[in-house]
């Protein structure tokens, strides 16, 4: 059997024609630019201007360099807080930071928690009743430590401008990139179906209804406060109870109040439901329930 191959086709073949087609040459892939920290930060916030006694939030994302991750709050095992300074204009007032849900980490000294992906920390603040127009500027420090098969201690300094108006509260954006950046935070416990906790003597409970499996839940430790392995889940169907163990020492602060706080996590990844779990604790009780 006979095969005709096209002349051009069989020039190309041959390579010895003068005006045979060159072969394609692909560059290999640019490798992912490293930073110095091997992590990036950008600021902003979620408004177009800021208004009299308008809380709006200043924005800080950080995103570890391929490769590498940084720390939550908790950092677990090991590792160091991924921590955020703020210098604010007169008369504006912080409030609660609000990390998304991290991720874990399986080490040589046990599990540690954090992102190796971008991961964006809401920041609240207020401004003052009474405003110019004008612009005010903000300053965000913010230092954390990112690891690979190493670990490099990493600082930057960001300054924000935000436009102020004396009568009117500012609009807030409405984009894809914020509206994904605040999905990925915990929500408040009651927000759960039936959720809620309460503290009974050494034990934290925690309790909900939920089909969402498995659920994991990170104490923050600090002064006055730790906390022991979680224990087994109890449920009934949809509903479910954690005990987990925890330790308080009143002398290890002054005043008579500690505050007990958490994250609780259903599923495994990244953007599955997670809860906000808070309690204050009176040392003159030994029952006290939380949201």
């Amino acid at each position: 059997m006979i095969c005709l191959i096209p002349l051009s086709l069989a020039l190309l073949l041959s390579g010895n024609s003068a005006n045979s087609t060159p072969p394609i040459v692909i560059p290999p892939a640019e490798a992912p630019k490293e930073h110095k920290g091997h992590a990036v930060v950008e600021v902003r916030t979620d408004v177009g201007w800021v208004g009299p006694s308008q809380t709006f939030n200043v924005i800080v994302n950080i995103t570890p360099d391929e490769g590498w991750h940084v720390y939550w709050k908790n950092p677990g095992a090991s590792g160091a807080p991924t921590e955020i300074e703020l210098n604010l204009p007169k008369g504006f007032v912080a409030g609660e930071f609000q990390y998304p849900r991290p991720t874990t980490f399986q080490g040589e000294e046990g599990q540690t928690y954090g992102y190796d992906k971008s991961a964006a920390i809401f920041i609240p603040v207020t401004s003052p009743e009474i405003l110019v127009d004008g612009q005010v500027q903000v300053e965000v420090e913010t230092y954390w430590l990112a690891c690979k098969q190493l670990c490099v201690m990493g600082e930057q300094k960001s300054t924000l401008k935000i436009s102020t108006n004396n009568i009117h509260q500012g609009p807030l954006h409405r984009d894809m990139q914020l509206s994904r950046w605040f999905t990925a935070l915990p929500a408040p416990l009651n927000d759960l179906e039936e959720g809620g906790s309460v503290l009974s003597g050494n034990t934290l409970f925690i309790y909900g209804e939920s089909t969402k499996r498995p659920i994991r839940f990170i104490g923050i430790e600090q002064k006055g406060v730790r906390f022991g392995n979680q224990e087994q889940l109890v449920s009934n169907g949809n509903s479910f109870r954690i005990p987990i163990p925890i330790y308080l020492d009143f002398s290890a602060i002054e005043g008579p109040v500690l505050i007990v706080e958490g994250i609780l996590m259903f599923g495994r990844k990244s953007d599955d439901p997670s809860y906000v779990v808070q309690l204050i604790v009176d040392s003159s009780s030994n029952l006290h329930e939380g949201n």
